[in-house]
């Protein structure tokens, strides 16, 4: 029988961070950037801009992007983070967010046109923001500079989300479109901008920007037609198809190390393929829930319950179905285990704070 990971993090953090936090991600160097919203009134106007913020794991923190000097009013513009990624060297992020311009906001009455209106459709025009609730991805490094596509007409990369850098800390990848999903491979800094597998679409993709590749889920990709788990390298534009999936339910996921990949196949069941021998699956009953991988790729951490909303964690062991609850059984609202192993991140409920937790 495996022994299950321990996880020693019964007692107080190692670190807190932040406060009201509603995204964030882990680098490889165990820094942390996370999203804090900020509800601002501008005239008769009610908008949402996020503050992006990094730390590390001690609680030190910094913030990178400033809602006044990122999105300066006039005119009166909400954005809102909805993902955020860093770069294999921990030097980039990227940045998946909601623009909403004023049209769309909370007015407090029905004012006809004005001259104050007018000019701000003037200023929305040369800061070249996109249509009413457009996703986009803006890329940034950690000081919080955007970093725009050379000769693109628009500041941020539009109809776009989940996006990520690869390992050579020059290229991006996002997905285009609202579902089924193109990939897009885009070098920020030359301009030159490709789509991937062209003809091919994808219900789901998991990034894996270390070793440059990323595995998806569609039809496209597969001679007979049918829903098909698929390697694709985003360099050379290969493909490896690993397995038919007669079952999937939603979010693919891939380990730390690149080795392991896993999925709903129902609503209470995920399956785990090895990468390097797919026919090879391991299924587990846990029920609803988000998980990962552990360090070892043994067993997976699992919140349970929907995932967009709070539930505590357990270790499930692969093969062994093993349950070891952890943290005093507390809930939480989301968790990330640092791409090192050694650490566990978690946003606290109630105050929106970031805690750092060992792992043994």
């Amino acid at each position: 029988m495996l022994t299950p990971t321990p996880l020693f993090a019964q007692g107080k953090p190692e670190g807190s961070v932040g406060a009201d936090a509603s995204n964030f991600a882990v680098s490889q160097n165990n820094r942390l950037v996370f999203s804090v919203p900020h509800l601002k009134r501008i005239k008769k106007t009610v908008i949402e801009r996020d503050t992006i913020a990094i730390a590390d794991f001690r609680g030190r923190e910094k913030p990178i992007v400033d809602p006044d000097k990122f999105m300066p009013a006039p005119p009166p513009v909400s954005y809102v983070v909805s993902q955020l990624d860093w770069s294999p060297d921990g030097r980039h992020i990227a940045a998946t967010m909601t623009v909403i311009p004023s049209e769309v906001g909370e007015r407090e009455d029905d004012d006809s046109d004005s001259r104050e209106d007018q000019r701000d459709r003037e200023a929305s025009q040369k800061l070249r923001l996109p249509p009413n609730g457009t996703r986009v991805v803006c890329l940034l490094d950690d000081d919080g500079h955007e970093v725009r596509v050379a000769g693109s007409k628009t500041r941020f990369i539009e109809q776009a989300s989940q996006g990520a850098w690869l390992a050579d800390n020059q290229t991006a990848v996002y997905l285009s479109g609202v579902g089924p999903y193109k990939i897009v491979r885009v070098n920020p800094y030359s301009g030159n901008t490709s789509t991937l597998f062209e003809g091919k679409i994808f219900d789901s993709v998991a990034w894996d920007p270390p070793r440059n590749q990323a595995f998806v889920v569609g039809r496209s990709l597969s001679i007979s037609g049918r829903t098909a788990l698929v390697e694709l390298d985003l360099m050379r534009e290969t493909v490896r198809e690993l397995a038919r999936l007669p079952e999937f339910q939603g979010q693919l996921t891939v380990s730390a190390s690149g080795r392991k990949v896993g999925y709903f196949v129902d609503g209470d069941t995920i399956e785990v393929r090895d990468v390097a021998n797919p026919e090879n699956a391991v299924r587990v009953q846990t029920g609803p829930g988000k998980f990962e991988f552990s360090p070892d790729d043994r067993r997976i951490l699992l919140k349970r319950g929907p995932a967009d909303k709070s539930g505590d964690l357990v270790w499930v062991g692969l093969g062994d179905n093993s349950w070891v609850p952890i943290l005093h059984d507390l809930e939480f609202h989301d968790f990330q285990i640092a791409p090192d192993g050694n650490a566990l991140v978690v946003i606290d409920p109630g105050k929106g704070m970031l805690r750092v937790y060992p792992i043994r």
